[in-house]
């Protein structure tokens, strides 16, 4: 019997007596068990981007981080521990896990099936070749989250949630505005099904493009609207430098159809909601709050309820997961086809790509998006870098 042995009871522990308690602390120190590896921890296998959420900020709170060089102290705040990394720069990994803790690095991002709980694929500008990445997990019925936006086609995003339904498999993409409590509180403040129209104001400008944080507003929209979108129009002078505004167009709820819209400004101080039924109605939620406590934190659970409960976990279902990347995609394509005017989400061409945002200015580096095409190989799209 040891200390990790989860069907040892609390009363037959306390029986054990001092010299067996002392005894199995000295087996258990001996041997050096990891906490995370005692069965005590969900086990996260991480396939990690140039630029990653989890490299930069999640991480440093699904493991803990000590502060060195007066650099602040970071408690671990989650059941998950990433016990597994990989990254297609593997001095990129090695440093990684040097930092976190993470005591395996693997040469092949399938070497960690059968090794770990859920896997997290956070590779925001090679989002091109996550359905390859996530396709044998998905197969092995290890849950899969994959960072924003998801993916860049509708037959990929088709391909994923198909293996996610065959295999039983939790599959979900999120945006952290729609996992925090204001999503909540504005639900419970102006139910979706009383809308009739809205404004909101959401992050997603200079420095910040449409690509990566422009999903932010439309994700949040969708989480606080609902659903049942018919088109979406995005008009921006620049969608590499973010800005610009969304006009989306709602299916008849019984009221006739109605319209949403929403600012991507650098606004992301507070988020205003204005909702219209029978008069105008204004919801209001600071959150000028700390990052890491408010606005991460709570997706990371997210993340951790699907680990934990398979598809039970699962915040969207499958049909929600698709409008929403179905939302993202038309947005895209009215920016860079059709002028700005709005698209049809069902008249999306499904093998149609947004491609890998090269000319981004925190991606001029096309070095990651040619060793992806060398390694799975070479995906279209409307902005694939040169080469």
């Amino acid at each position: 019997m040891t200390l990790h042995d989860k069907k040892t009871s609390r009363r037959t522990f306390l029986g054990m007596g001092a010299a067996a308690f002392a005894a199995c602390t000295t087996v258990a120190a001996q041997k050096k068990i990891p906490q995370w590896e005692s069965g005590e921890h969900i086990r996260v296998g991480l396939i990690m981007g140039e630029w990653s959420h989890t490299g930069n900020c999640w991480a440093k709170l699904i493991n803990g981080l000590r502060g060195e060089n007066d650099k602040p102290h970071f408690i671990k705040r989650t059941g998950m521990y990433i016990t597994h990394v990989w990254h297609i720069n593997s001095e990129k990994a090695e440093a990684f896990s040097q930092k976190f803790k993470v005591t395996n690095v693997v040469k092949s991002f399938d070497e960690m099936i059968g090794k770990v709980d859920g896997v997290v694929i956070d590779m925001v500008f090679q989002t091109p070749w996550t359905y390859k990445l996530a396709r044998p997990f998905l197969e092995a019925g290890i849950p899969v989250y994959i960072d924003r936006p998801f993916t860049d086609a509708v037959w990929k995003a088709k391909e994923m949630i198909a293996l996610s339904k065959k295999h039983g498999t939790p599959v979900w993409s999120g945006s952290s505005l729609e996992s925090m409590s204001i999503a909540s509180e504005t639900i419970i403040h102006n139910p979706p099904e009383s809308i009739l129209g809205y404004e909101t104001w959401s992050e997603g400008s200079d420095p910040y493009d449409f690509y990566t944080h422009g999903v932010h507003g439309l994700w949040w929209s969708y989480k606080t609207a609902g659903g049942g979108i018919h088109a979406i129009a995005h008009t921006t002078k620049d969608w590499s430098r973010g800005g610009g505004t969304s006009t989306i167009l709602y299916d008849d709820r019984g009221s006739g159809p109605f319209l949403g819209t929403v600012h991507h400004t650098k606004r992301d101080d507070c988020i205003i909601y204005t909702k219209f039924k029978g008069k105008d109605r204004v919801f209001r939620n600071d959150y000028n709050i700390s990052w890491d406590d408010f606005i991460w934190t709570p997706m990371i659970y997210t993340i951790q309820e699907i680990f934990e409960k398979g598809t039970a976990g699962m915040p969207d279902t499958h049909e929600k997961l698709f409008e929403k990347t179905q939302l993202f995609l038309a947005g895209f394509r009215s920016i860079l086809r059709e002028n700005g005017d709005f698209v049809d989400l069902d008249s999306l061409d499904e093998d149609w790509a947004v491609g890998c945002p090269y000319g981004q200015k925190f991606f001029k580096d096309t070095d990651d998006c040619k060793a992806y095409a060398k390694l799975l190989g070479p995906e279209k799209g409307e902005i694939n870098p040169p080469g």
